[in-house]
């Protein structure tokens, strides 16, 4: 593995990311700014990442820092186990997945000072939907680009889940529906209608959030199909209604 070191960040990599490296070097150096003023940190510390160019090698890192091999899903490449961003890249498409890095970042830092490393206090849906807005990874979603992602996971989300109930495995990502995409979509609806500040308060306030997560789903899908005037509405509401009656 070689490095790369600042006063924020340590980068070690596999020698065929190196491009990679040297850009995670530069948007971190954005990020950690952001992210201490978001979550209100005023000491310095220096960030970790590891970048393997092997899957297998990727996976045996995070088995040996759990001790188990069951708790990682077959679909992740990535991982904050130890405080560090963890990441299986490959080296063809490297810089397509440069924001994995702020995105891990988000959780490591969420976790430690918002959960006081407190696993259990942990909700899913509203930590990985966070992750994707605050680490650049859907900056590009704008207006008509939006729009169409919007259509695309709306008519892919064959079942309507219970966003509480999310959990990272079979639950999180299927055939029916994807966790990833439903809870940014979430976390984006209440970018869009909360104040800035009932936003950045609405992180450490746990049952406000599970509160949410009853029926944000809903609420969501109405808010985007009402502002983009989405012609298969008709064919969601009824499973909405539905499932709101079970």
């Amino acid at each position: 593995m070689k490095k790369l070191e600042t006063s924020l960040c340590q980068i070690n990599y596999s020698e065929s990311l190196e491009n990679l490296a040297e850009a995670t070097v530069s948007l971190l150096d954005q990020k950690i700014k952001e992210f201490k003023l978001f979550f209100d940190i005023s000491n310095n510390e220096q960030i970790t990442v590891n970048y393997f160019d092997n899957v297998e090698e990727f996976r045996e890192f995070i088995y040996s820092i759990r001790g188990e091999k069951d708790s990682l899903p077959k679909y992740a490449e990535g991982t904050y186990d130890n405080g560090m961003v963890n990441a299986y890249i490959n080296p063809e498409f490297q810089l397509e997945k440069l924001y994995t890095s702020s995105h891990e970042l988000f959780h490591i830092l969420y976790m430690k000072y918002i959960l006081n490393n407190d696993y259990s206090k942990r909700i899913v849906w509203y930590d990985e939907g966070m992750a994707q807005l605050m680490s650049g990874e859907k900056d590009s979603l704008t207006d008509d680009a939006f729009k169409e992602f919007y259509f695309n996971v709306r008519e892919k989300t064959k079942i309507i889940p219970q966003m509480n109930s999310l959990d990272h495995g079979k639950s999180f990502i299927n055939e029916d529906y994807n966790g990833y995409d439903l809870s940014y979509l979430c976390i984006r609806y209440l970018s869009e209608t909360l104040s800035d500040i009932q936003f950045k308060n609405l992180m450490s306030d746990f049952s406000k959030i599970r509160q949410l997560g009853d029926d944000i789903i809903h609420k969501m899908f109405s808010y985007y199909d009402e502002k983009f005037e989405n012609r298969i509405a008709k064919k969601y509401n009824l499973s909405v209604d539905e499932l709101k009656n079970e």
